[in-house]
């Protein structure tokens, strides 16, 4: 049995085709930048361009997976569709003309699903772990134990949102930058459960994509940076290089994916305020998310576990 598991985010649609018939077997792990979310902070509204990105992403994904012979899609939406006034619109058209039923997920799932991601992947081991889930609309924190899912808080930002939220300028001035680090300790505050834990893994975009730019690697490659160990001092680092260049010098450094040049330096901030508050001194990369939460979900249902 073949299943698809589409991820739809603020700012990435991601795609993971898996056989599930004996145990899980990745056919194919896929994403596109479409920026679904962009100016929802602002408008509360889907715009034409997102809809019209993310539709003819998933439209290509739909033409995979039938390629793939697909028995089933599990499609879930995160932020930018909790959030927009019009996603019902956006989700109706997806379901009429692909055939593809959006569920729109909220937070604590997102939470749950990246957790079971890590778990299933053998990252969890003795005591407490934390896992960070860097999106563009916002950031899910989350403590687990082995086999337990402790608790989570959702930050309401991610690496788009804040970065429509604070940066006018390019490059931005120290003074947005600054304030992006106050906003982003005020949220953490709120999160009574937090207190230091041995572990901390990454997922998502932003910390895949630092991990390809740590290791100087001009694409990525999931083999390479799975397991990654990154040190805080690496973040400093490329905090201090980006924060002075412009978007187009930042599209030249090697390993930037491409379409996040003008917010991955706000995603890195968020990344080093929740690496500081949790004392952590580096953080383990791994590459899988949602999707492949999704699709541990269904092998446990398939295999009544």
């Amino acid at each position: 049995m073949k299943c698809a598991a589409i991820d739809i985010g603020t700012n990435t649609v991601l795609m993971l085709i898996a056989d599930i018939t004996s145990g899980i077997r990745e056919i194919l792990d896929i994403s596109m930048i479409t920026r679904l979310g962009e100016g929802v902070k602002e408008t509360g509204y889907l715009t034409k361009g997102g809809m019209e990105r993310t539709y003819n992403a998933l439209r290509t994904y739909k033409g995979i997976i039938e390629a793939n012979g697909v028995d089933e899609i599990l499609c879930v939406g995160t932020s930018a569709l909790r959030e927009a006034k019009n996603s019902s619109y956006f989700i109706h058209m997806v379901q009429e003309k692909l055939g593809i039923p959006v569920r729109v997920i909220r937070e604590r799932e997102e939470a749950f699903y990246t957790y079971l991601s890590v778990l299933n992947d053998g990252f969890i081991t003795e005591g407490d772990t934390f896992i960070v889930d860097i999106g563009g609309g916002s950031t899910e924190i989350i403590k687990a134990e082995k086999n337990r899912f402790v608790d989570f808080v959702s930050l309401p930002v991610g690496s788009v949102k804040i970065t429509e939220m604070f940066i006018r300028s390019d490059p931005p001035e120290g003074g947005e930058l600054r304030a992006i680090s106050e906003f982003i300790n005020r949220l953490l505050k709120s999160g009574e459960f937090l207190s230091w834990g041995p572990r901390l893994i990454g997922t998502g975009g932003t910390v895949t994509n630092v991990a390809t730019i740590h290791l100087g690697i001009k694409e990525f490659d999931k083999r390479r940076i799975h397991g990654e160990k990154i040190p805080l001092t690496g973040i400093l680092s490329m905090i201090e290089k980006m924060k002075d260049m412009d978007v187009t010098e930042r599209r030249k450094i090697v390993g930037m994916e491409k379409g996040r040049e003008d917010v991955l330096l706000q995603g890195i901030i968020i990344l080093k305020e929740i690496m500081v508050y949790l004392k952590a001194d580096e953080i383990i990369v791994n590459a899988n998310g949602v999707r492949h939460g999704v699709i541990y979900e269904k092998y446990s249902e398939k295999k009544g576990l």
